[in-house]
């Protein structure tokens, strides 16, 4: 499902809750833990050494600093109209944003946490990632995907696609970046030239993320995970068990894919998991009013959820 779509198809209902519910946990099987964050948070990230949580807001136009030792709050950083997806350089100096409504891109320096430099982002950019060596940003706009220097903070390349991209990805070995595009297509982009080199028909726009050995991709389409074999060029299976799916994250070691899900009837969501060995949905644990972006710690054993509908960051233990 696209993110462009769907951020404005819940905005009627999360404002209902925040207008009518607590914001304290619905229920006794909801998580424990809930870490307040700005109004409407749409993405966690982690930064590489797994110290830090941000998470982004669009409607206060800022980034949520949570300390992952003791799930508090630090800061709130002030960035560009629109924050939605947030990534780190791999050694963990920089922090980019993809900000829709500005056409930009924030560039946060992790260390005095603050927003240092912004870079043209395309035309309502989206989604975002970085190059395994950490020295090119790639930002998916409308028009095209938008690659910029992380020395310089200035564009570089602009790839155009036959059709606008709404997630990316960065393959394990570096040397390509796959984009979900409108079309349902997974088009490939050659991280040395700049320019596309393959592509797969999956029959899905939606958010995507990688096996660790790159020859998978796992794709969100909305009511099912999408499991799509970049060798064989050919779609394995689509799993059931989504429901109103939004980003995905998969584990550090690859062998599970989790993804927000929630029935169009409640308001009250769940984190879904899939085993990736067997292509099964195993369970789907209580997350809270409207599941969006998860990250998973890099031991495995929990998960953040951002909860539109409660401004908060859930923690969920994942070992029971």
């Amino acid at each position: 499902m696209f993110r462009t779509s769907t951020r404005r198809a819940v905005v009627a209902g999360v404002t209902a809750v925040l207008l009518g519910v607590s914001t304290g946990v619905a229920n006794a099987a909801d998580p424990t833990v809930l870490i307040p964050t700005g109004k409407y948070p749409e993405a966690v990230a982690l930064s590489p050494d797994g110290k830090k949580a941000y998470v982004t807001s669009p409607p206060d136009a800022s980034v949520t600093v949570v300390d992952t030792a003791t799930n508090k709050v630090t800061n709130t950083i002030a960035v560009q109209r629109g924050p939605f997806e947030v990534a780190f350089t791999p050694d963990g100096s920089k922090a980019y944003v993809a900000n829709a409504y500005a056409n930009a891109v924030s560039v946060i320096d992790t260390a005095s946490e603050t927003m240092v430099a912004s870079a043209f982002g395309g035309d309502y950019p989206t989604s975002l990632t970085i190059s395994r060596d950490g020295s090119r940003v790639y930002v998916a706009g409308r028009e095209a995907v938008h690659v910029l220097d992380t020395t310089t903070d200035t564009e570089v390349a602009a790839v155009k696609l036959e059709t606008t991209a709404h997630a990316l990805a960065t393959s394990p070995d570096g040397t390509k970046v796959w984009a979900a595009t409108e079309s349902g297509e997974l088009t490939a982009i050659d991280t040395t030239t700049n320019t596309v080199v393959d592509a797969v028909k999956s029959g899905s726009g939606g958010d995507v993320v990688l096996s660790p050995d790159g020859t998978r991709a796992y794709q969100n389409g909305g009511n099912a995970l999408v499991v799509v074999d970049l060798v064989a060029h050919e779609v394995v299976t689509r799993v059931p068990g989504l429901q109103n799916g939004y980003l995905l994250t998969i584990s550090p070691d690859g062998s599970r894919v989790y993804a927000g899900s929630r029935a169009s009837d409640t308001t009250q969501g769940t984190l879904a998991e899939f085993d990736t060995n067997t292509n099964t949905l195993t369970r789907k644990l209580p997350a809270g009013a409207y599941p969006y972006g998860t990250a998973v710690t890099q031991d495995g054993t929990h998960a953040y959820v951002v909860l539109a509908g409660q401004a908060a960051l859930a923690y969920i233990d994942l070992r029971s």
